[in-house]
């Protein structure tokens, strides 16, 4: 039986009970985080902590200062795989009051979430290609807050799956956003695009890994809102995240990006990566 963090405490997941009127199960009123564990080592976990305390920030819980490091090792022992390749999560939502939706007065306690499960690291250089669904982004306009409430990219992602797509890649008004559950980056005349880091996105842990590692590689790097027009004509695109880490796009609607094959520039980011990643184990 997997063993879960529950409000401070580490016990067995059958026996954790929600209470009914808690604020993350009636709303959506939380916050979540998800960290990458390679060989039990937390990936970027200062990066992660610092946007778990920004999101707790921007929706007026009180601070949220517990190391998500030291639950996540607390879960990896807990579980005996303190040296596997992993994903942490955790959540915290506004805690338990009658429903209303002002916040309520005075603060409850919050309500805090965690697991870990096994998640191999992918061969970047190897694995399939992504097929991606481009729809019209209809989340709501705060997305640089990793809100526990995601009907909007679980819709999307289904439409995607029902397409037989691995991804949605989401537009407003002609201009490409982000991904369901990824960022989104594409190679555009030999420039890397990306969409800024402004609330119409996540700014994606390992966005900002790639985007660092891309400008030590010597490429040019623009944050800016590339078309959908734009995306479709690109040599190269590809989807990061803390689960799918680097994944080139194979095709578009069906219609292929490039040549279908993984582009110099997304196999020199997934390498750089691979090394990160590497230097992380090794302690480096």
């Amino acid at each position: 039986m997997m063993n879960v963090y529950w409000n401070g405490e580490v016990l067995p997941q059958d026996s954790v009970r929600v209470h009914p009127d808690d604020r993350g199960y009636l709303y959506g009123d939380g916050i979540y985080e998800v960290i990458r564990v390679y060989q039990g080592r937390c990936f970027e976990a200062q990066a992660h902590q610092r946007r778990w305390c920004q999101s707790a920030d921007w929706i007026g819980l009180s601070p949220q200062d517990a190391s998500l490091e030291a639950i996540c090792l607390s879960l990896l022992e807990a579980n005996e795989c303190q040296k596997s390749d992993a994903m942490f999560y955790l959540q915290v939502s506004r805690g338990v009051a009658p429903r209303k939706h002002v916040f309520p007065e005075p603060a409850p306690t919050a309500s805090v979430y965690g697991f870990v499960k096994p998640l191999a690291r992918p061969d970047l250089l190897a694995r399939p290609l992504a097929r991606a669904a481009c729809l019209p982004d209809r989340r709501w306009l705060d997305c640089h807050i990793k809100s526990i409430s995601l009907l909007g990219a679980v819709m999307a992602a289904q439409k995607a799956h029902e397409s037989d797509c691995a991804e949605a890649i989401l537009h407003r008004e002609g201009r490409v956003t982000e991904g369901s559950h990824t960022n989104v980056f594409a190679v555009v005349e030999g420039v890397l695009c990306t969409h800024p880091a402004d609330h119409w996105i996540l700014n994606g842990i390992s966005r900002q890994v790639v985007v660092e590692e891309a400008h030590r590689l010597g490429f040019t790097v623009v944050e800016e809102a590339i078309s959908l027009d734009m995306l479709q004509a690109a040599s190269e695109v590809f989807l990061t995240g803390t689960t799918v880490e680097i994944w080139p796009v194979q095709s578009l609607d069906g219609n292929p990006v490039g040549d279908g094959s993984m582009g110099p520039v997304s196999r020199q980011l997934a390498q750089a990566f691979d090394r990160r990643v590497e230097r992380l184990i090794q302690g480096s």
